[in-house]
């Protein structure tokens, strides 16, 4: 009997150690979903350099469709026992990002193709938007950066 029961706790704890996910792996996924998102916002800044307004509209609409998806899969992921913070500043991130693309973003290349057009009088929208955007980058990119510090030093050894 007492055979029987430390066959089934091993089976048990195996189960249940290769269910969660390992830290290492779990933190470099979640790095990896979050830094897909530079080939995109490289792509935008090339589209909105060039005055490429169409071509900008077309990444900003694929890389919108990108994050929804990332989102999703951040969202689906099993979280790591006792992280607090990692997945969830990711898809905070990711979400925000979302949010730039889809409005942010949107409203400067509308800006954009009119200031192209010759209404300097859009000067000043364009410039709030922008600064906008980088605060919202930085503040992203902080809590980011903060949760991997909490995370690596919480399973760091581990």
């Amino acid at each position: 009997m007492k055979r029987t029961i430390a066959i089934i706790a091993l089976f048990v704890s195996v189960f249940v150690s290769c269910s969660s996910p390992n830290p290492v792996e779990y933190n470099n996924k979640l790095m990896t979903i979050m830094n897909n998102n530079e080939k995109e916002m490289i792509a935008m800044n090339a589209a909105m350099n060039s005055q490429d307004y169409t071509k900008a509209e077309s990444v900003r609409g694929d890389w919108q469709k990108k994050l929804e998806k990332a989102i999703s899969e951040v969202e689906k992921m099993d979280a790591l026992k006792d992280d607090a913070g990692l997945k969830a500043a990711v898809a905070e991130g990711l979400k925000g990002y979302k949010q730039i693309a889809e409005v942010d973003y949107k409203n400067l290349i509308e800006l954009r193709t009119k200031e192209k057009s010759g209404d300097s009088t859009v000067q000043p929208q364009i410039n709030t938007i922008l600064e906008k955007m980088n605060n919202q980058f930085e503040v992203l990119g902080n809590k980011i950066n903060q949760a991997g510090s909490e995370f690596e030093k919480k399973f760091s050894g581990k």
